[in-house]
This record gives structure tokens, C-alpha cells and sequence, in this order.
């Protein structure tokens, strides 16, 4: 009887112990998206996504105004082979910046990556030597892409995203909750990073 009343007492410990680190997840993941930090970098990284959607397009041209604007000397396209034969993610911005772009940037095509782990570590081995950065990414990704920068040895992150609006609510209601869940999911990763 004492040990099923103390395996109840551990459970609600438990259980109330996980209710608060998703509440910060979430909170933590709210704040970063409505924060947007753009200060002059090395290099503006961005995190690829599905090839000819309107998020890999949004997040390409915001990268590319912010490197028009001088605030970075590169980018880094970053993203693999969703589909085997298909192109990557990095060759599809790569298209979509020389379509958009007034001159030809100063690219760095990092193509391996499969997971924003991957693509966050992949771009630190294409740019071993840079200390600040600029993620770009849809602005329910940018915690979690923000820690596992910090984690991979940027001593300046800075972020930002392009307006949400190609979501439908339904959409980022489900985004911002499975960025939660996988800040969860990789935090043991980012950790022992």
C-alpha cells in the first residue's frame, strides 16, 4: 500500500515536472518567433525546407534582402535531398537567388543535411572560421535552430523570419506545437552536441 502511494506521489511529481518544460518550451518558442535580431554577420545561414514551396521561397529572398542590405559578405544555402533524384533544397535558393538577386551573391552550398542538426553542423564545417551568424528560417523554427547554433560554437547568433502569412492558422497551430515537441525530442542532442 506505501509503495503504490509513493509510485502515485512520484507520477504527479512527474507529470507536473513535464507540464512545466513544455509550458517553457512553448513560451521560449513564442518569444523567439516574435523577436526578430538582424545585426551585421559573417554570414547569413539558411534552413532549407520542402524544394518549391512558398517556406523554402520566403525564407530565400528574406536571406537575400538582408545580404543586399550589407548585412552579411555570404550565405550559406543549407539543406539536402528531400526526395532521391530530385534536387536539393540548397540548388533550389540557389535558383531562386540568382533568379531575384541583382548580382551574383557569394554562396556557399552546404547539400547534405536532413534535419536541422545536420544543417546547423554542416554549415559550421562550410564556415569553420565565422563567429556570427544570421539564421533565416520560418519563425516557429528559429528557437530550436537558434540553441543548436549556439551548441555547434557561434558566439553571435542573430535570427529572423519572413512573415508567416503562406500558413493557413490551422497550419502554424500544428508547426509551433511539433517545434515544441522536437525541441523536446532534440534537446539531448543539442546537449551533448
Amino acid at each position: 500500500m506505501m509503495a503504490l502511494m509513493f509510485a502515485k506521489k512520484i507520477l504527479k511529481i512527474a507529470v507536473k515536472v513535464f507540464a512545466g518544460i513544455l509550458v517553457v518550451d512553448l513560451l521560449f518558442v513564442l518569444v523567439m518567433s516574435q523577436i526578430s535580431l538582424t545585426r551585421k554577420s559573417e554570414a547569413i545561414i539558411i534552413l532549407g525546407a520542402a524544394i518549391n514551396t512558398p517556406a523554402l521561397y520566403n525564407r530565400t529572398i528574406t536571406a537575400l534582402e538582408l545580404y543586399e542590405q550589407g548585412l552579411a559578405d555570404m550565405l550559406v544555402l543549407s539543406g539536402g535531398q528531400g526526395i532521391p533524384g530530385r534536387m536539393t533544397e540548397a540548388e533550389n535558393m540557389r535558383q531562386i537567388i540568382l533568379e531575384n538577386s541583382q548580382k551574383t551573391p557569394n554562396l556557399i552550398i552546404e547539400d547534405q543535411s536532413h534535419s536541422t542538426i545536420e544543417n546547423i553542423k554542416n554549415s559550421r564545417e562550410k564556415i569553420p572560421e565565422a563567429k556570427s551568424i544570421i539564421i533565416v528560417s520560418d519563425k516557429f523554427h528559429l528557437a530550436r535552430a537558434y540553441l543548436i547554433a549556439k551548441r555547434n560554437g557561434f558566439a553571435s547568433v542573430n535570427w529572423t523570419g519572413p512573415k508567416s502569412d503562406y500558413y493557413s492558422d490551422k497550419e502554424l497551430f500544428y508547426y509551433y506545437f511539433r517545434e515544441v515537441a522536437a525541441l523536446i525530442i532534440d534537446a539531448p542532442k543539442i546537449l551533448m552536441n
